[in-house]
This record gives C-alpha cells, structure tokens and sequence, in this order.
C-alpha cells in the first residue's frame, strides 16, 4: 500500500488530471501528471485499471496491487510537488513482474519524474 502523503483520492484532482495534465505513454501505460503550486511536498499518486483492461475484478485487482507495490517503492525517487494519475492498458495483464517494474521505471524516466539515484560507495 502506498503511504497516505502519496495517495491521490480527491476526485476533482483526477478531473484536473484528464483535463490539464501532459501526458505520456509507454505501450502498457499511461501517464498524466501536473506539478502542484506547492513545492516540497510529497508527489501524489493516483491508478486507473478500468473494465476496458479486463472484465475480471480479480485481475483488475491484482494488477492494481501489484503497481500500487512497485510506486510504493519508487516513492523516495519520486521528484516531490507533482499529481501524477497512471492508467494501465490490457497489454500488461500478461506481463511479469520485472517487466511491470520496468514498464513504470520507464514511463516515469520518460515524464522526468524520477529524482537521479546518487551510486553508494562500497567501503
């Protein structure tokens, strides 16, 4: 589960989202985002896996749980001040976990929304 300060809910934000949001896209999915006027706060994250992706729940559910896990652990790179609203595409029912990852790795890279990983030195 994503922390609450990185959780997107309001409705009206979602709507803000589709209308005024840039938008990207990789072939499994897309991305809206829009920086927030206030600065330093923790970036938002908001998922959409509709029925056009599958009319199972259960598999709608497990793709909404399994790229709520990978945001979870991408959210220390996340640039803070942005809403960003990811919505999945059919292509990635038959996807792996790896390939999941780096799908949002990728799209995320793209929208420039991650913050450069510094190397750790090995002493």
């Amino acid at each position: 589960m994503l922390p609450a300060r990185h959780r997107l809910r309001d409705r009206r934000a979602f709507q803000v989202l589709y209308q005024e949001g840039q938008r990207r896209s990789t072939s499994g999915l897309t991305i809206l985002f829009l920086p927030l006027e206030e600065k330093g706060i923790p970036s938002q994250v908001g998922l959409v896996v509709s029925k056009r992706v599958s009319k199972s729940a259960v598999r709608r559910n497990r793709l909404r749980r399994q790229l709520r896990e990978i945001l979870r652990s991408l959210c220390p790179n996340l640039k803070p001040g942005y809403r960003l609203l990811l919505i999945a595409k059919a292509s990635l029912l038959g996807c792996s976990w790896a390939q999941l990852q780096a799908e949002v790795q990728r799209l995320l890279q793209r929208a420039s929304l991650l913050v450069e990983m510094q190397p750790q030195d090995e002493n």
